[in-house]
């Protein structure tokens, strides 16, 4: 049978560079955030470029999509838990049919940059929270600690931190996978502008780990609190790093 991988992940946790080297190695089909089309359509306030391009919109109808797909190849599809957390975890059959790996990023980070793109997002949309969530409903399910990839390794040391992955999920490590020529895949096009980094990046490199403004949470309280809130899911989580 064929593989269904399903990297899930909060906002701005270098999810979709690692996402860029599944679709780089060219035997996988990739599906860019499937799920946030029950989430968002054009009307609602996230910036987004082109939701109106064809995939479904039902929890239902995607599952049907990712699972017809697994029929003809294999499937790596990366998404945040927050757009369809309910659905999920009440989906048993769907979570442990799939290999469920996660990312996490420090908040700080990721808070920052979900803020330089989407000032007026809610603190769901932070993602931590509902990231662990499903993290303990997988472990509950499988009786097994999920893998989990820490974003910041994934910057300083790429080669190792793919291999390593590609060991866990028993698939081959292709090297040339981590080097690609700039350009915007198609799967990026209604979520563009959230991704100008990676569309425009040749590889993973260790410039995507440097130090961030700590000081900026402090001048917005908003932010603050928000990182205070989703702070001690990282930890949890980064206990399990590989």
């Amino acid at each position: 049978m064929n593989k269904m991988i399903a990297l899930w992940a909060h906002p701005r946790s270098r999810s979709t560079v690692l996402e860029r080297v599944f679709i780089e190695r060219r035997d996988f089909e990739v599906f860019h955030e499937p799920f946030a089309h029950m989430a968002f359509d054009g009307h609602s306030a996230i910036p987004s470029d082109n939701l109106d391009c064809g995939l479904p919109t039902t929890y239902v109808a995607i599952k049907a999509l990712l699972r017809s797909a697994r029929e003809r190849s294999h499937v790596f599809h990366k998404d945040m838990c927050y757009h369809c957390l309910s659905e999920l975890k009440a989906d048993r059959e769907f979570l442990i049919e799939q290999e469920n790996i996660f990312i996490i990023r420090e908040p700080g980070r990721s808070i920052l940059s979900h803020f330089a793109i989407f000032p007026e997002m809610p603190l769901s949309a932070i993602g931590h929270k509902a990231l662990y969530e499903v993290f303990c409903e997988v472990t509950r399910l499988t009786g097994k600690i999920p893998y989990v990839i820490n974003a910041d390794d994934l910057a300083r040391n790429p080669e190792a931190t793919v291999r390593r992955l590609c060991e866990h999920l028993k698939i081959e490590y292709l090297p040339q996978a981590l080097n690609w020529n700039k350009a915007c895949p198609p799967q990026w096009l209604p979520w563009r502008r959230w991704h100008e980094d990676a569309e425009n990046s040749t590889g993973i490199t260790a410039t995507l780990a440097s130090a961030f403004d700590a000081d900026a949470l402090k001048r917005i309280p908003r932010l603050r609190a928000y990182y205070d809130y989703h702070r001690p899911f990282y930890e949890r989580m980064n206990q399990f790093t590989h």
